[in-house]
């Protein structure tokens, strides 16, 4: 007879390790338990469901328990584990609904038990029309509410992944939509400058953000929330998005006595293997290791989940199978943005000890005289002192996938600059521009390596432009129509073409900050005032495509 396999946890993972353990061992006894009536279904797919993009909610369920049954896996739904005991081998709990008591035995354990939203203790919370969007039954009741005309007004508490995709979700319906943020920037996973382009992009789309405000209260009438009290202000709110992240649901191992990681998930080992002997961890509930900085670190994603569910099926049954750990690779999309990142961003590569430079690039899907293209903006990181790639972020309604999926693939290369600036990618009008803006970031990173230009961030720029005037200046490189249409206040305006003519009315003592509209230009002009002796000049990083508010506008 075969080894007895239970799994705690049914939705991503959890399944996963199931069906894999299955074909690796067909005479294993394999059960899901889980504490829902649902299982194995799209969690990422729940904002679109809610839409109306996707229309026919069975489509988010991968497996029912009559296709698991199919391949010789029992599904217990609706039962609530209480309790796992290491020594006797055994899981308990009760059947939600009539309370019955339940036990099992086995061999090989899988906790897969996910995380949770993270509920703030803050007045009102239990109000009608709060909701989360965790699971498949988070996203029915909301998808009821928000149907009704009643329903206008909708707040966001958060903007992450989850809460950004709702915010398109909600004014497909016709809502009208506020974020509430409590850093002081949305997207906090991405640098200031990447976020500044989606909040500017999502205010066109009519959503309102407000950052820097924590949400104190929630107000209501008749047992329904009404208005959302932060720091600042009182908005008007028929429902209420608690968007505020997740935690990992580790209390089962912590009772069992589980080792619990420094990042508050359950800790495993590459192999998927928790401190007792064959018991598994995976998913959401699980921590990982940082494969660039070697740390450990809690990344919940669907398609992390899925990975580490089938590396613990394959070892829970014999194999030597490894998760050696992820870099944060994600995307998104928002309207007509897709938003995506890969490895470290400037903050975190400064923290974690690096010298961090960027090249920031327009990136188009095709050639320039290809019609239909399409655009995103591109950030490449690196390491100033080893030239290796640390990270990427692109944003826009171009390839944004198609960018950061090389990026990744060049992390898991460590792959320097040089390597990149020289990768051999496919190229065709339809498909690409002649050089992929990716190879064009790594050339400007490479120049930056050697020296022949250095970069200065929009932050540091805005910071230097209200401290330092007196022995800084910003200078505009671009053409009239492009200066009349938008300007950072305060700044000297001479077209590049007229540069060489009009360098005299520039001071060389003060420190100059030149830029275009994404850097190409500046750049040439960068290399022109280093030739005429001037010695303090940098590049904007990303020129007026990352310079997001403080614009004179043509009136």
């Amino acid at each position: 007879m075969g080894k007895r396999l239970l799994v705690i946890g049914g939705v991503a993972a959890g399944p996963k390790a199931a069906a894999k353990a299955k074909r690796c061992d067909p005479q294993m006894e394999i059960v899901i338990y889980q504490g829902e009536e649902e299982i194995s279904y799209a969690g990422c797919g729940l904002p679109y469901y809610v839409s109306g993009v996707i229309k026919a909610r069975d489509v988010l369920i991968s497996r029912t328990p009559g296709k698991f049954a199919q391949d010789g896996i029992k599904v217990q739904k609706n039962h609530q584990i209480e309790k796992i005991d290491v020594q006797s081998r055994t899981i308990s709990g009760r059947k939600i609904g009539s309370g019955e008591a339940f036990s099992d035995q086995f061999d090989r354990l899988v906790i897969a038990t996910g995380a949770y939203p993270i509920r703030p203790k803050i007045e009102g919370i239990d109000l009608g029309n709060v909701f989360y969007l965790r699971s498949i039954f988070d996203a029915d009741a909301l998808f009821e509410k928000v149907k009704s005309e009643r329903v206008r007004n909708v707040v966001i508490a958060g903007g992450g992944y989850i809460g950004l995709e709702m915010a398109e979700s909600l004014v497909q319906l016709g809502k009208n939509v506020k974020i509430v943020e409590l850093a002081p920037q949305i997207l906090t996973l991405f640098d200031g400058d990447f976020a500044g382009i989606l909040r500017q992009y999502l205010e066109k789309k009519g959503v309102e953000i407000f950052t820097s405000e924590g949400i104190e209260a929630l107000r209501g009438e008749g047992g329904k929330v009404t208005h959302v009290q932060t720091a600042a202000r009182v908005l008007e709110a028929n429902a209420v998005l608690m968007s505020l992240g997740v935690r990992p649901r580790v209390e089962l191992a912590k009772k069992a006595g589980l080792r619990i990681g420094e990042t508050g998930a359950i800790w495993v080992n590459e192999k998927m293997e928790t401190s007792a002997e064959g018991i598994y961890a995976a998913g959401d509930c699980a921590e990982t290791t940082h494969l660039i900085t070697g740390k450990k670190v809690w990344v919940p994603l669907g398609s992390t989940a899925n990975k580490q569910g089938r590396v613990a099926g394959v070892n829970l049954c014999g194999g030597n199978a490894i998760f050696p750990g992820v870099m944060g690779t994600a995307i998104f999309k928002v309207f007509d943005f897709n938003v995506a990142k890969t490895g470290l961003n400037m903050r975190e590569a400064e923290k974690e000890g690096f010298h961090p430079i960027q090249a920031i690039v327009k990136g188009f899907d095709r050639a320039h005289y290809y019609p239909g293209g399409k655009e995103s903006t591109l950030k490449v990181i690196a390491d100033q002192e080893t030239g290796c790639i640390l990270g990427g972020q692109a944003i826009g309604e171009g390839p944004s996938d198609k960018f950061i999926d090389i990026l990744a693939m060049a992390l898991h290369g460590k792959m320097t600059c040089k390597e990149l600036a020289n990768a051999d990618m496919a190229y065709a009008p339809p498909f690409s521009p002649v050089l992929s803006p990716v190879i064009v970031a790594a050339n400007v990173l490479t120049n930056k390596l050697e020296g022949r230009v250095r970069g200065i961030q929009v932050e540091e720029v805005r910071e230097k432009l209200s401290t330092s005037r007196e022995s800084f200046q910003v200078l505009d490189v671009r053409e009239e129509d492009e200066v009349k249409r938008k300007r950072i206040p305060g700044s000297t305006w001479i077209p590049l073409w007229k540069l060489e003519k009009r360098v005299g009315e520039l001071d060389k003592k003060k420190e100059i900050a030149v830029h275009c509209e994404s850097g190409l230009r500046s750049y040439k002009a960068c290399l022109k005032l280093q030739r005429e002796g001037f010695e303090k000049v940098k590049n904007i990083d990303g020129g007026m495509l990352c310079w997001c508010d403080d614009l004179e506008r043509e009136r």
